[in-house]
C-alpha cells in the first residue's frame, strides 16, 4: 500500500531515487490505503483499502465515485457480453426496454420457466412456462376497428402436447390436433372446440 503526491522534489541522489521508488509504488497499487488520499488529482485512481472498492476522483476534484468491489469479477459490475442479476432491477425511465426479438427456430435450446421474448416469426410477444411457449398480453390476436380488441386468433394446428393448466379452461376453433400429440385435461377443466 502507498501514497505520493507526485511530486518529485530536489535532492541528493538518494533522496530523489527513493522518492522516485515511493511514486512507483504509488502507481503500482493503484494509490491503495485506507481511506482517502492526502493529495488528490482530478480522475486520479485509488483502491480504498477500509471497503476494498475502486475509486476514482471527480472532475471538480472535490470526492471520489466508486467503481466497482476490487474482490470482485468485473468490479462487480455487469459485463457487457450478459451475465445474472440476482436483485431486483427497477428500470426508471420512460421511453421503453428492448427486450430479444428472434424468429421461431431461434427460441432457446434449453428454455426455462419465465423467459420471455418478441417472436418475429409469429410477430407476438411469448413466453415460456409449462413446457410450452405461449402468447403474452394480446400477443395472439387481432384487433377490430380503433382499439376495439374483438377478435382472437389461434394456430391451425396443434404441434406439440400441451396440458391445460389445472383449475383454467380452454377454448379454440376447428383445431387440427396432429398425429401422436396429446392436449391433457385436468379433472375440473373444460375445453371448448368451437
Amino acid at each position: 500500500m502507498a501514497e505520493h503526491d507526485f511530486i518529485i522534489d530536489n535532492g541528493t541522489g538518494s533522496a530523489v531515487r527513493t522518492d522516485l521508488n515511493n511514486l512507483f509504488q504509488a502507481i503500482a497499487s493503484n494509490n491503495s490505503k485506507s481511506g482517502a488520499l492526502t493529495t488528490n488529482y482530478a480522475y486520479q485512481w485509488h483502491v480504498d483499502t477500509s471497503d476494498g472498492n475502486l475509486k476514482i476522483r471527480n472532475a471538480a476534484n472535490n470526492g471520489y465515485v466508486t467503481i466497482g468491489a476490487v474482490a470482485s469479477t468485473n468490479l462487480g459490475l455487469m459485463p457487457q457480453a450478459g451475465g445474472t442479476f440476482t436483485g431486483k432491477i427497477t428500470h426508471n425511465y420512460t421511453s421503453s426496454l428492448n427486450i430479444p426479438s428472434g424468429t421461431t427456430a431461434q427460441r432457446d435450446g434449453s428454455p426455462a420457466v419465465g423467459m420471455f421474448r418478441h417472436n418475429s416469426t409469429l410477430n407476438q410477444f411469448e413466453g415460456y412456462n409449462n413446457g410450452a411457449w405461449g402468447a403474452i398480453g394480446g400477443g395472439a390476436g387481432a384487433t377490430g376497428g380503433g382499439t376495439d380488441e374483438v377478435f382472437f386468433e389461434s394456430d391451425t394446428n396443434v404441434t406439440t402436447n400441451y396440458t391445460i393448466t389445472s383449475g383454467k379452461n380452454a377454448h379454440t376453433v376447428s383445431p387440427v390436433i396432429n398425429s401422436g400429440v396429446t392436449v391433457t385435461v385436468p379433472s375440473g377443466s373444460l375445453f371448448v372446440i368451437l
